[in-house]
């Protein structure tokens, strides 16, 4: 995928801009392609404008011009239609020279880069008579344009078209040798000043986000592949690898077959957001039901939950009065599934009497029936590890289980998953890589407060920078140690921060227990209220809580831990 500079389009662009901008996106990998150049402060302030620069690292640099009118004509005199003042020809030479005299100021040494010029009229049909001043691979109409059966057949014939304006003038040589990595971003630093669309912050967050999102596509093949054959799967593999989002393609998969397919988690913040994502799906699937597993199971046996439930109503009210409905087998035959996916089973594995109900709910029960879990089996254990173990050795003596393992991490970058990973005391590394590239010190930071005033001030001051840096108060999470009630960001927003809890909608920073966002993730995560009374349950939640930043982690931790969490960096480094 070419690297587009910006990666979107302004609502303004003209259609045939976007039209090409598309099919470029699809470019090779090292391709890069500026849009909407301003040159007039190269060329004493006239209007030039260049509509695309693409920079073919072994090749050599395309100045496109393009016209998105759907009737283009020429009669010899001027051009039709008559808002078209200038040929389109010469503002694409004159682009294209303005272009290289300037690039050659700024950077000699590309001096010797081929720089070329074609025109693309992707909405019109234009008859090139043969002529002195225009050749015909300088001209792109309608017809050849829409030939193109894809991006990259796109690209391939724009090479060729440059290669040959190279060879048809003297004054240009071919690249010695192709373009760096490093001389590519030379070049396109020269240009970022003069962009008539800035890239700011903002936009470098939105191109991490495909970045994320290319990386994920990647991961989740084979899972499908696997569940397309295997009607009993088990992936698993630690935070960060991608599992919730390809149990969601799975379920949808399976569902579109006419398949009834649950698709269920333990964790309430989770099971919202897979169903309202499931929900805007198009055309909806009746025949999948996505939530919270017990509250699921409740809406299907019509018993009521109350506004406000007590402390044993979801672990024992709820569960006796499910037992007592699926002793009916008429209920049991209309409420069951054909398939059940299910996200972070770990939790639910964990909670035998829950794990019994769900199974007849099942057609053919977790011995016979078909269904695909996700979860992190080793490291994401919030509950009891050995009645989770014992509940998996079950269900792999009467089931016949296909396996997965997910070990590299798509989600987090190398910094913050290392430092997780080193301040959980696992003993040794769980990823076998990262597939996003980049990160650094920006990235992490620890603040270590003397006070309670010093780490509200601190949370302040992070939520403040996170803003100017571009990001809406939605991306940020702030996540604590310690209950709602108590916790760091509800005193916060008593003295004016507009931030809601994470159950709530809307466009605000949310705040939760680490407990309540496991399986969720957001592109800030803040960690609050760290004074580790028991270290090693606090050391599974530093794991739990700090994997959930796709971009960065903040730490607010007690001065009087700061001994300890050095040790376990030492510790971690000795191992």
């Amino acid at each position: 995928m070419a690297r587009l500079i910006p990666s979107f389009m302004d609502d303004r662009t003209p259609p045939g801009e976007h039209d090409v901008f598309n099919m470029l996106a699809a470019g090779p990998d090292d391709w890069v392609a500026l849009h909407s150049l301003d040159l007039a402060p190269w060329n004493r302030g006239l209007r030039t404008e260049i509509d695309f620069v693409v920079i073919v690292p072994d090749t050599g640099i395309l100045c496109i011009e393009v016209k998105s009118h759907e009737n283009l004509a020429y009669d010899g005199e001027r051009w039709h239609p008559s808002e078209i003042r200038r040929s389109p020809f010469k503002q694409a030479s004159d682009g294209r020279h303005t272009f290289y005299r300037r690039l050659g100021e700024l950077v000699p040494q590309f001096k010797r880069v081929p720089v070329v010029h074609c025109c693309i009229f992707p909405r019109a049909p234009f008859d090139l008579s043969p002529n002195l001043s225009v050749q015909p691979w300088e001209l792109m109409d309608m017809r050849a344009f829409r030939a193109f059966s894809s991006g990259e057949a796109l690209c391939a014939d724009l090479k060729s078209r440059i290669e040959q304006s190279i060879t048809a003038d003297g004054n240009l040589t071919r690249l010695a040798q192709r373009l760096s990595a490093d001389q590519v971003a030379t070049i396109v630093k020269s240009c970022v000043p003069v962009q008539k669309f800035h890239p700011e912050a903002r936009e470098e967050i939105r191109r991490r986000e495909e970045q994320i999102e290319a990386v994920l596509r990647a991961q989740q093949k084979p899972v499908l592949q696997l569940a397309e054959f295997n009607d009993q799967l088990v992936v698993s593999g630690p935070a960060g690898t991608g599992k919730t989002l390809i149990a969601m393609e799975v379920a949808r998969r399976a569902a579109e077959k006419g398949r009834r397919v649950a698709l269920l988690c333990f964790n309430n913040l989770v099971g919202e957001w897979m169903r309202q994502r499931m929900g805007r799906m198009a055309p909806p699937l009746p025949n999948l039901v996505v939530g919270r597993a017990i509250r699921v199971l409740a809406e299907l046996t019509g018993l009521a939950i109350p506004e406000n439930p007590p402390r044993d109503f979801w672990e024992t009210v709820l569960l006796q009065q499910l037992e007592e409905r699926l002793t009916d087998p008429d209920f049991k035959a209309a409420a069951s599934f054909d398939y059940v996916v299910i996200d972070e089973a770990q939790d639910l594995l964990a909670r035998p009497r829950l794990w019994e109900c769900l199974s007849q709910f099942l057609t053919g029960g977790f011995s016979k029936g078909a269904f695909a879990l996700f979860g992190d089996f080793d490291n994401q254990i919030l509950t009891d590890r050995g009645v989770m173990d014992q509940t998996f050795a079950a269900l792999d003596a009467s089931a016949k289980l296909s396996r997965w393992r997910h070990v590299e991490n798509c989600r987090n970058y190398q910094i913050v998953g290392d430092t997780a990973v080193r301040l959980s005391g696992f003993g040794k590394p769980i990823y076998a890589g990262y597939m996003r590239a980049g990160g650094g010190i920006q990235n992490y930071d620890i603040f270590f407060y003397e006070h309670e005033r010093a780490q509200l001030d601190k949370l302040g001051q992070w939520l403040r920078e996170f803003k100017s840096q571009g990001y809406k108060p939605s991306e940020i999470t702030i996540l604590s140690f310690r209950g709602p009630d108590a916790c760091a960001a509800t005193r916060l927003k008593n003295e004016g921060f507009k931030l809601r809890p994470s159950w709530q909608a809307g466009e605000f920073t949310g705040y939760a227990s680490v407990h309540a966002f496991k399986g969720m993730e957001n592109k800030v995560v803040i960690l609050t209220d760290l004074v580790l009374g028991e270290p090693e349950f606090h050391r599974n939640l530093f794991y739990t809580g700090m994997t959930r930043a796709t971009e960065s982690v903040r730490l607010l931790c007690d001065k009087s831990c700061q001994p300890t969490l050095l040790g376990w960096f030492t510790e971690k480094a000795d191992s």
